[in-house]
């Protein structure tokens, strides 16, 4: 290049491409733990690695380091992130549950309550495969929290949180239809929408004049912009609850939120922090400090007691009965959703029953197929992760979301398997290039003494070549 053209040519580095410094560094635990699971998202097989070939991947990941294979070990059983079941927290013996007296079954479904798995749902019957074997709307519906603001606007349905076109949300067509609100800018996008959230949706987003009410409007407005700035879906979907159990007259809400099960989000909590919050959702969010966690529960609970000023003045609702609303929804949704028959489904890797959500709308519900022939007396049951992830990781989701560590017979033939290919890994490299030998001794042979040359292939271990692995939280899935 010439001389005169290289003074105007500037060479900078760009944030991703910028080379970690050479000099020594010892690096923060965080940054070894994300590094190892960093390394386990990438190639899965890694996860059953032993903690001496860890360490020498994250070596080569960061020559710079100064990390020892001890302090590896150390910082993986702090954070829960071991493989040894002993050393992790699980909180399933901390879930209550309760029975639902007024639950409504299908035909050749009953509830029986187990020691070892709590409340379940047992066939009355042989049930054969591709049965439907029952459909159910949510009995809690909680809209998208991503569509808040559209709704809010009225291009939402403000009940189902449907995407309304351009002239359903004129307010010419809809006020002939009947389907605009008279108080506020929402819409609904059908009169069965309307019909079922009318009264509620008057009560919360309507300041009331003349008469007291148990609902604070100016306070769940405060609150929604709140949950949308802080994206935090399960503060907006327990308000949304209580508000219905509310209003429900009956009673019939509060019973089932008082049987369904319960645990505190406090609880949870230790085990995403003994986690390292990894395995939560797996869509690489960091998780608070214990600090700021808590401030944002307290900062949470003020604004969820302004919407309910009377449930909570009375003590109907205080500080550790909200961070119960938020670990029961938690373990209990699907799709945001609360389904009073569904949630009695407990976990297995390899499920009975196939749950199939409406491609159409959500407030349409679920059906509920067999996905095999369930004998009479057999448990139902769904899965609460994908059963195609290692057991490794579906051991550890399960472990931060619904506190327990599954043992179903797929998880134990996968752990032989992969202890299988441990031991075949530890010696197989050995007799691999024992046999190449005997190969190249015979072909020598063969060719009466001229010599070869054949390079002997490095041993790679074994390992399985990466994998595409999915990123989403799966919650139900055959």
């Amino acid at each position: 290049m010439p001389d005169s053209l290289a003074k105007h040519i500037e060479v900078i580095s760009i944030n991703d491409s910028k080379e970690e410094d050479q000099e020594p560094v010892v690096p923060h635990e965080r940054q070894v733990v994300d590094d190892v699971i960093a390394i386990w998202r990438e190639d899965p097989s890694t996860e059953s690695a032993s903690i001496s070939k860890l360490h020498g991947i994250v070596k080569q990941r960061h020559p710079n380091w100064s990390v020892s294979e001890k302090r590896i070990k150390t910082l993986l059983k702090k954070f829960g992130l071991s493989n040894n079941a002993n050393q992790q927290f699980n909180y399933a013996g901390e879930i209550s549950s309760a029975s639902d007296p007024n639950l409504q079954l299908p035909e050749k479904v009953k509830v029986i309550m187990t020691t070892k798995r709590g409340k379940g749902l047992y066939a009355k019957s042989n049930i054969a495969k591709g049965t439907l074997i029952w459909e159910e709307k949510p009995f809690f519906f909680i809209p998208p929290l991503a569509n808040l603001k559209l709704i809010k606007s009225g291009k939402a349905c403000t009940y189902c949180g449907k995407l309304l076109t351009s002239a359903r949300s004129s307010s010419g067509v809809s006020m002939l239809r009947g389907l605009d609100c008279t108080g506020c800018p929402e819409l609904w996008c059908s009169m069965s929408c309307k019909k079922m959230n009318g009264t509620l949706h008057a009560s919360l987003k309507h300041l009331s004049k003349g008469r007291k009410s148990a609902l604070n409007p100016e306070a769940f407005l405060d609150l929604e912009e709140y949950c949308i700035k802080e994206q935090w879906n399960a503060l907006f979907a327990i308000t949304l609850m209580f508000a219905d159990i509310v209003e429900d007259k009956s009673g019939e809400k509060l019973k089932y939120v008082k049987s369904m099960a319960r645990v505190s989000q406090a609880t949870r909590y230790k085990a995403l922090e003994s986690s390292a919050g990894s395995f939560d959702s797996l869509t690489g969010g960091a998780l608070f400090v214990k600090e700021q966690q808590e401030n944002l529960w307290k900062e949470g609970f003020s604004k969820f007691s302004k919407v309910f000023p009377k449930a909570t003045s009375d003590g109907t609702v205080d500080y550790n009965e909200y961070l119960t609303l938020l670990g029961s929804y938690n373990i209990n949704n699907l799709d945001s959703c609360v389904f009073r028959i569904q949630s009695h489904l407990n976990h297995t890797c390899n499920p009975n029953v196939d749950v199939e959500t409406s491609p159409n709308s959500r407030y349409e519900g679920i059906k509920v197929f067999a996905a095999k022939d369930i004998k009479a007396g057999e448990e139902l049951s769904t899965t609460y992760v994908n059963p195609n992830h290692t057991v490794l990781q579906r051991q550890r989701e399960l472990r931060a979301n619904w506190g327990f560590t599954c043992s179903c017979n797929k998880c134990k033939e996968d752990l032989k398997a992969q202890h299988r290919r441990q031991s075949s890994t530890a010696s197989g490299g050995s007799e691999k290039k024992a046999d190449i030998r005997k190969m190249l001794n015979e072909t020598r042979e063969e060719l009466d003494g001229e010599s070869i040359e054949l390079e002997i292939p490095n041993d790679h271990s074994g390992e399985r070549r990466k994998s595409v692995r999915f990123d989403e939280k799966v919650t139900v899935s055959s």
